[in-house]
Order: structure tokens, then sequence, then C-alpha cells
């Protein structure tokens, strides 16, 4: 979304620049001086060092050498949206790439059609583009006629276009290649990348590289533009780290302290260093490219000479008519077609707010064609004569839809009015749901959307408020995780719910942000064995996903709302737009609750940058093994509440096509103790069995039949086997490596979700089996909280079954044989002992029996 709103800042100026600067070529030309407008563009300007020369005019080096600055931002703009942003979800990026797709192919059918028989069929590149400036000019001006959602819908759109229209111009418009100068271009971009891997990152040397890149293109016979787009491309994308921000913060602190030479340049390098490549290079490049070099190139580009003979010609030319029709009607009914035919195939959703005639409107607008069309014009014709008629064209389009658009979505505006000013908060704060940090009736509300995943995004600009506004001040967090973006997003979420269930919520949130590279569901275990909750209820809690309602509520909040970014803070009930340092923040809090400019001020004028917070480990038990006393017919060991799920017949076919199938028989031994780490196994036929060795008595784990998969959390850290996998029964099983295993996960949700429950749920049996003494009750009895703290008090370990977790704890009634009124019930595994609401002496001689 950043490269969006960037997009959207400024386009007012950049597109009244843009449109200043064809109205002056057009003068030009067509004034008394008019022949001094094309003998100046072709003014030749040369380099040349010893016998090497450059030598092209000057709209040339405008056209080829700084327009490779334009396609350098979009590139960025493209990669970032790819990597991070609207296209990066394909749920999400479905139906405006279909709409960005059709919108291409249709205008490009148009102008062929009218074409078809003339030969200038080629140019039909020339239709295929949106000017994005003049676009988002148009929709500044428009205001609040155009929804919030209607913008970002339309610049997603402009993104695919981009990468349809930078594919179009390399593959149909570059010229005979001479492949050893593409050679050197792609070496150029190797080094560039091998800078960036010695962590050279100031901009001298790939000036250099860059500059030798660039001509080796031109002579290649590519467009040299298209470097820009290669730069970009292979340039990171990805969110400020939080470590980076945290040391840019504590060198501007230094320097605060003791203001020097040293410390001042120490600190503006790591500030510089911070921010990701991509964002640094747009943020210096973009006000060169929006405000001279587009300007530039209309200034070069738009002059057409509008006598009457080019005039009468372009009335009849299938070139302009052909331009023309393609852009205006072509893409209106492009996007329209590709969005609605999304839509109906289920390919994905409009956002809430967008309208039939909103989308009309846009795609009208999107026919505005002008810097690559005309620049597409430069490639495509060599006849000047042609290519006059096809700018006519250019020109005469972007006004019509340019007027069109407009007209439809006030017309859109008037039938569908935008609410005005930000959009609210729904639903509103609910002390009794949402979780709050900070007193539950401060006057200073701040809410806010996260993602556990994504790095750095103005945490420690909330941990400033509560220090400064002390009392005053409350934190509300709702959840929004991306998971198209964020694949452990949604359980981090969960796990802190998880973790809200035993009233840690919060230390389980900061833990979360501060150890971002640590979110598996066997680092979920670990952050909550740190915080010391109860391990056999929470990985219970985690594995059954009791919480993802809860989180889904948060997302259609977020969704309800119009979170379309990181981050999100709602003031007063309403989307923050603003910066989101702390003292912006602060004031804008202050100014919601009615407090003067003045006011405002004393309050945040001392406010300074903070900085975050600390990390863990989590061990097993010891091996075993051996395949004594284990008949042939042993049963299936029976789920319980999810932790031996069956495999469907489609991901057995997707694991099928990764993994290693292999035929065993009873007595093969799958993994055994003291085994560096073991791989993933489901068996196909036959029968498995999984022992452990705790207190030197041989114990069956579980027995694994057909379809089902072995393994525990332990499986992801390799760490030293401790328990003995042993065919049983003759079969097949199917063997994953990790790395396998990883992949076909992180490509299958579904998949993911199922195998991480099963092995959270597996963990909370094993650690319910070990403990001393199991508590079956309801964990808010005030009884089985006193049986706890006596378990505690005498050094005994003891785990609660929860009877409101699921099904799961009903199950363990059941098989117990126990009711209601039993409740609490103790079990006592080694003493073979279950006492019904016992006193602390049952419970001792119990215990006591056990140890004779």
């Amino acid at each position: 979304m950043d490269a969006l709103r960037t997009r959207l800042s400024g386009g007012v100026g950049a597109a009244a620049l843009l449109l200043l600067a064809t109205v002056l070529a057009l003068i030009w030309v067509n004034s008394p001086f008019g022949d001094t407008y094309d003998a100046f563009w072709h003014t030749e300007l040369g380099v040349s060092i010893g016998d090497l020369e450059l030598s092209l005019t000057l709209q040339h080096w405008v056209n080829d050498g700084l327009m490779t600055f334009f396609f350098l931002i979009v590139g960025f703009e493209v990669k970032q949206e790819l990597v991070l942003g609207e296209l990066a979800d394909p749920r999400r990026a479905a139906v405006p790439a279909i709409a960005a797709l059709v919108g291409l192919a249709v205008p490009a059918l148009v102008y062929v059609a009218f074409n078809l028989s003339d030969g200038e069929v080629g140019a039909w590149g020339v239709v295929i583009s949106t000017d994005t400036a003049f676009v988002i000019g148009i929709l500044a001006l428009l205001g609040r006629a155009v929804p919030s959602q209607l913008r970002v819908f339309l610049l997603a759109v402009a993104i695919g276009d981009d990468v349809g229209a930078l594919t179009v111009i390399a593959v149909f418009y570059s010229e005979d290649l001479n492949l050893l100068a593409l050679a050197v271009a792609a070496a150029g971009l190797l080094v560039m990348v091998g800078l960036r891997e010695l962590r050279v990152w100031r901009g001298p040397a790939y000036l250099v590289v860059g500059t030798v890149s660039w001509v080796a293109l031109y002579l290649s016979g590519v467009h040299p533009t298209l470097l820009g787009v290669a730069v970009a491309l292979i340039t990171p994308a990805y969110l400020p780290r939080r470590g980076e921000v945290e040391d840019a913060a504590r060198r501007t602190r230094m320097y605060a302290q003791s203001p020097n030479a040293g410390y001042a340049r120490a600190a503006r390098l790591s500030i510089e260093r911070s921010t990701p490549p991509g964002p640094r290079q747009r943020e210096l490049w973009q006000p060169w490219v929006s405000f001279v070099f587009v300007p530039l190139f209309a200034l070069a580009n738009a002059g057409v000479p509008l006598s009457a003979e080019t005039l009468a010609e372009s009335l009849t030319s299938p070139i302009t008519l052909g331009v023309v029709v393609g852009l205006v009607v072509g893409k209106l009914i492009g996007i329209t077609l590709g969005t609605w035919s999304a839509v109906a195939l289920r390919l994905g959703t409009l956002a809430p707010g967008i309208r039939r005639m909103h989308v009309i409107g846009g795609a009208a607008l999107s026919g505005i064609g002008f810097t690559i069309s005309l620049f597409i014009i430069d490639l495509a014709f060599t006849d000047d004569r042609l290519a006059n008629q096809a700018r006519v064209g250019v020109l005469a389009a972007s006004v019509i839809a340019g007027i069109l658009g407009s007209v439809l979505l006030r017309v859109a505006a008037r039938r569908h009015p935008v609410e005005a000013g930000p959009r609210l908060l729904d639903p509103p704060v609910d002390a009794e749901r949402d979780h709050i940090r900070g007193p539950v009736d401060a006057p200073l509300t701040l809410v806010g959307y996260g993602d556990f995943e994504a790095p750095y995004r103005g945490w420690g600009a909330v941990d400033e408020l509560q220090e400064r506004l002390g009392d005053r001040f409350r934190y509300v967090f709702r959840h929004a995780p991306q998971p198209g973006v964020h694949p452990q997003a949604e359980l981090a979420a969960e796990a802190a719910e998880a973790a809200a269930a035993q009233g840690r919520f919060w230390e389980m949130h900061d833990r979360l942000y501060t150890h971002q590279d640590q979110l598996s569901a066997n680092d979920m275990v670990a952050h909550a064995a740190a915080l010391g909750l109860d391990l056999p209820r929470f990985t219970r809690d985690l594995g059954s996903g009791r919480f993802a309602r809860h989180v889904r509520h948060d997302v259609e909040s977020a969704q309800a709302s119009g979170v379309s970014g990181f981050p999100a803070f709602y003031i007063g009930g309403r989307l923050h737009t603003g910066e989101h340092d702390a003292r912006t923040l602060a004031a804008a809090l202050l100014a919601a609750e009615g407090a003067t400019p003045a006011e405002q001020r004393a309050v945040t004028a001392s406010f300074v940058a903070v900085v975050p917070r600390p990390s863990m480990a989590t061990t097993e038990w010891d091996p075993a093994a051996l395949l004594d006393d284990l008949p042939p017919d042993l049963p299936e060991t029976p789920d319980s509440g999810g932790d031996q799920p069956r495999l469907t017949d489609e991901q057995l076919a997707r694991l099928t096509g990764i993994g290693e199938h292999r035929d065993v028989a009873r007595g093969d031994i799958l993994y055994r103790p003291g085994d560096p780490g073991y791989d993933f196994y489901v068996v196909l036929a036959g029968a498995v069995a999984v022992l452990a060795d705790p207190e030197d008595r041989k114990r069956i784990v579980r027995i694994h039949g057909p379809r089902r998969f072995l393994g525990a959390l332990d499986l992801f850290d390799q760490t030293t086997v401790q328990r003995t996998a042993v065919v049983i029964r003759d079969g097949s099983v199917l063997r994953l490596t990790i790395e396998q295993l990883r992949e076909v996960l992180a490509a299958d949700d579904e998949l993911r979700e199922l195998v991480q429950r099963a092995y959270l749920i597996r963990h909370a049996i094993g650690l319910e089996n070990i403990a001393d003494v199991r508590i079956v009750g309801h964990v808010d009895n005030p009884q089985a909280r006193r049986l706890r703290e006596w378990a505690d008090a005498n050094g005994l370990s003891s785990v609660v079954i929860d009877l409101d977790s699921g099904d799961a704890a009903e199950a363990y009634m059941t098989k117990l044989g126990l009711v209601d009124s039993d409740l609490p019930v103790v079990v006592c595994p080694r003493a073979g002992a279950v006492l019904r609401d016992p006193d602390e002496t049952q419970l001792r001689e119990a215990l006591q029996g056990d140890k004779k």
C-alpha cells in the first residue's frame, strides 16, 4: 500500500505540470517559431571517451535516458505491490489483475480491427497503457466523490497495466539483438546484486555500473529504459526491519546527547540504511521523475503540428481512429468486462463501497493513455506523418476519456454518495471483548490493527504514548493478519488469544512482536513456556482452533473499518491518515479530545523516540525403543480432538507428487532415539507404532494407520530424536524431508493448518500424560484452582484439563465415567487413582501410595 499512497500524494501537481508541458509543446510547434521545435529536440549531443563515442539527439536522451528513471519508479512500485502490497495476496489481486489483463487486450484488438488492412497494425501497443499521473490528478480533483476503495482498486489495476506495458515494450518493441552487448548488460545487473550482497549500498558504485549497463543495453537492441525495470526487480522489497530501525534510533539518541559531526553522520547513515532500498530510491527520484523528467518527455514528444492538413488526415486516419476508440471505448469495455467476469466467476471480490457505476467511471478514466502511449509511438513508427496521426489520437483520447470518466464518477457519486470524512471504526471499542492496555475508561483511545509477522510498524510509538500520557491513554489492539503475505500471522494471532484465555495477552503480544522471526507452531509453545503459561491448555487451545473465530471477527472488523494497509490506527473512532510517530499520534488524540493547538504542543514538545523490549528454549524427554510385545493386530489410536487426522485424497496426491514411496515390513524402524532428526512419514498401508520410554517403562504413544502422519513439533527443530517409530504391520509409507514438507505446506494453507494443529494437540497430550496430577474441571472453578496451588506448593507437576476447551476434554470425562457432579476430579496417573473432589489428605495419601 505504500506505493499506492505515494502515487496518490501530490497527484494534482504532477498532473498539472504534465498538462502544462503538453500545452507548451503544442503551442511551440504550432507557433510562428514551430520550426525550432524539431530543430531543438533533434540537436545532437554526444559523449566520447577516447575512440568510443555515444551521440544521440536531445529527444532521444530524454526518451532513452531520463525515462529510464521513470521506468525505475514504475518497477519499484510493481515490485512493492507484488511482494508486499495489493498484488501479493492472490485472493485480493485477482480482480484488479484480471481487469488489467482484459483492459490491455480489448483496446489492442480494437486498434487492430481498425488497422488490419493498412499495414500499421504493429502499433497496437500505443493503446494498451493508462497514464497513472493524469488518473491520480483527476481522482484528487474529484476528492470525496470517489470512494477510497475505488482509488486503491484503480491503482492496483494501474500496476497490472504497467506490468503488461513493460512486457510489451520488452518483447515487441526491441530491435535485432546484439547478444554480446546484452550479456554485458546482464553482467552489470549481476555486479549490482553482488554489491548488494557485499553490503555496498551507497550510490556512486551503482551509478558507474548502471551507466555501463545502460550503454550496453542501448547497443544490444533492447530498449535501454528497461534497465530501470530490471534494476527495480532485482532490488529486494521488504518492510523496515526492527533491528535496523532500533539501531537508527539509538544512534540518533547518541547524537542528541552529544551533538558532533561523527555522531551526526552515523545517525544519518543508519537512518538511511534502515529504509529498504526500493522506497529509499523512490523517495529520491520520484520528485525528479514527476516534476522534471516526465514533463520534459511531454515537452519533447507532444509537439504535434495541428495544421488543417494534419487534422483532416487524422479525422479519417485508421491509426487515429484506432487509437481514440481503442483507448476510450476499448479501455472502458475491457476493464469493466474483466472486473465483472472475475467477480461473477468468484475469482475474487470487490471491496465494499465499490458499485457498478464506480467501476464503469474508473474504466473510462483509464482511457487516458499519455506518457507510455507517446513513448511507444516513438518506438512503433518510423514515418513522422503517421506518428503525428497517432499522437493526435492519443491527445484526443486522453481529453475524451478524462471528461467521460469524470462525468461518470460524478453521476456515480450522486447515485451512491460516499460518506464524508475518514472511515469509522466498526464496531466501536467493546471493553468486554477487546484487548485494552491502560485504564478501561481512559479519555484518549488509540485503536490499532496489527499483524504479528509485519516488521516494525510503529509499535514503539504506542509504548511512548503510554509512557508519556499515563492513565489518560488506553491502547486497543485488534488482529488483522495477512496470510497471503505472512503465512504464520494467523497462527500467531490465535496464540495471542490462547494466552489471553490465561490472562496473558499483552505479554504474548509483546513477545511475538519482539520475536517476529520465531512464529512457527513450535515457537508458539516455546513462547508460552517462557511466559509460564499452562502449556497443555495453551497447546490444546491453539491446536483446536478455538480462537480462530475471534481472529476472523477482528479481520471482518478491519475490512468494515476500511483498513487497507499497516499501520492502521483509529483515533476518536476515525481512521488516522497522518504520520504514525508518537508526537503526531499524541497531537491527534488530544485534538480529538478537544485540545487547542497550543495545548497539543505543550504536551508533545518533549516526545522522543522510544525503543522496544527482550529470548528462550524448550526440551523434551529421553529415548527408548524396541519391538517386543507389539502384536501386529494392535488397534489404531483413536482421534482425540484432532491429534490423529486422516489426509484426504487431494492432500495425499499433493504429498505423493513430492515425497518418496517406500514399502515397509514389520520390524522396520523409521526413526529411533539418538538420530539427529527425522523425516515426515505418512502411512499409506499397514500400521506404525510410536514408542517412548519415560521412567524406564516402555509405553506406546500411539498407533498410526493408513492416511495418518507421524511426528510432533520437534520435527521442525531437527533436534535429537527421542522416540521410536516401528512398523508393526506390513505396508507402505510416504517419506518427505523437512525441506520438501515446508515446500508443500507453504503452498497449501489448509494442509499446513491441519499438520500444525495436530502437532499442537499431540504436544498437549504428551504434557498431560507426564504430569504428576491431572485436574479435570472448569479452569475458573475455585476448587480446581485450590488443587493446582496445592500441587505447586508440594513440588508436583500438574495440568488442568479444562472442560470449557472443547470436545476432547468431554471425551476424557466419558472415558473415566465421570459426570459434572464429580468435579473437580484429580487423576494421579502413577498411582492409578481417580479422586472425585478430593481434599488435601486424600491427595497426599494417594501420592504417598504411589511412592511406596
